[in-house]
């Protein structure tokens, strides 16, 4: 491994970071529609210096970027990932920098992801002399249910230079219990789990309230439908096997008078392995098409998007452990033993390339940690020094393992 520790270089840029995460708070993005948080990227990477950049990756009128630094030592090319994109959410934490988007904020510390990301390219730039082959930083957009990791592979991210291999993490609070502030979480199984957003339409006949005979209700089918998914759950699941099937929306009727026609409903599966995902899904359509049959009624089903698991390759973690341990002390690197059943599309590019991906202790550790998706929603920003030396630590010594 080098002779180099991060850890000071990675203090030496933190003021830097914290302002550019403040920056990027105020102008929160949704989807792969992140116009300006672009702007802000391409501006930075030209201040440092960096030429080699690609903007609008992922095809019409997306906003990812990659910029491409090479070491002065021949060797292999390793992509370091980070999600820029933000919530549908009205801000209530009364920070002097939220969001000036009214209905739109981070809340889920991508502003974060993005800052240590120009944090670790600042670092490797300025150091590329030391730096063993090349590394690719990507800004992705879209990871909130847009498939914005598929759409950059789609539109050739992994190519021009080929990435070898991949690394990302998530900053959090309330989801990673088991790590503290700057810390670091790792796990040798996956890291997040399978997620289907499924959504149902159940078909009725609308009819008078006072008429209830001459319709078929579609709200009442699909109440039973919900609750019959529940034994799914309780009689059909293996108890030692994670697993959530939830319904999130639920939408019928425009008057207190009328049985509605149709009753829509969205939800998701989740669980940590794909065998189980499709047991669940096909469980729910049997459910909910067959209860509807049974109250006159009629349902569709289907999925709006769907992630794999995001697998760690054994040999990465391997190497990322010791790598973390040397940045930060072996005390701030904890094994977690549960992974968290959020989803996370950075699995597509753990099916394209070995990956090793982590959780990052973004918390304070105290009651200002509200969870992520929350209106209140806060990164420590004095955390974000450790998310930037792990990181770099892995692009200097990931090949001399």
């Amino acid at each position: 491994m080098s002779d180099i520790i991060t850890k000071d270089l990675a203090k030496s840029v933190e003021d830097q970071v914290i302002a550019w995460r403040r920056e990027l708070h105020q102008c929160p993005e949704l989807g792969m529609k992140t116009v300006e948080t672009e702007k802000i990227i391409l501006r930075v990477l030209k201040e440092i210096g960096i030429e080699e950049v690609r903007s609008g990756i992922g095809g019409q009128d997306c906003h990812g970027v990659a910029a491409v630094i090479r070491g002065s030592l021949p060797g292999k090319c390793l992509g370091i990932r980070a999600d820029c994109d933000a919530l549908p959410i009205l801000e209530e934490t009364g920070l002097p920098f939220a969001s000036r988007n009214p209905g739109c904020m981070h809340a889920c510390g991508h502003d974060g992801h993005t800052a240590m990301g120009l944090g670790i390219a600042k670092i490797l730039f300025e150091n590329r002399d030391k730096l063993r082959g090349t590394v690719k930083m990507i800004w992705q957009p879209g990871e909130e249910g847009d498939n914005g990791a598929l759409k950059m592979i789609e539109d050739g991210v992994l190519e021009n230079p080929k990435v070898d291999a991949m690394i990302g993490h998530h900053s959090g609070t309330s989801r990673f219990q088991e790590v503290g502030p700057a810390q670091i979480g790792w796990t040798p199984e996956p890291s997040s789990f399978c997620i289907t957003g499924w959504w149902a339409k159940f078909h009725g006949k609308s009819a008078h309230i006072a008429e209830p005979h001459l319709g078929a209700d579609p709200l009442l089918a699909a109440c039973y439908a919900v609750t019959e998914l529940q034994a799914v759950l309780s009689r059909e699941k293996q108890p030692n096997k994670p697993a959530i099937c939830a319904v999130s929306m639920f939408h019928a009727g425009d008057k207190n008078n009328i049985i509605p026609d149709t009753c829509c409903l969205e939800g998701s599966i989740r669980s940590n392995n794909e065998e189980d995902q499709a047991f669940y899904y096909q469980r729910l359509r049997e459910i909910f098409e067959g209860v509807a049959k049974t109250m006159r009624c009629t349902a569709e089903v289907g999925y709006g998007h769907y992630l794999g698991t995001t697998d760690n390759d054994p040999e990465m973690v391997k190497r990322f452990v010791p790598i973390a341990e040397k940045a930060l002390g072996k005390e701030n690197v904890i094994e977690v033993k549960i992974a968290i059943p959020g989803g996370e599309d950075f699995s597509e590019f753990t099916k394209r390339v070995p990956c090793v991906y982590y959780y990052h202790g973004g918390n304070f550790g105290d009651e200002r940690d509200f969870p992520q998706h929350s209106s209140k929603f806060d990164l420590n920003e004095q955390t974000l020094w450790s998310g930037v030396a792990v990181m770099t630590q892995f692009a200097l010594d990931w090949q001399d393992m």
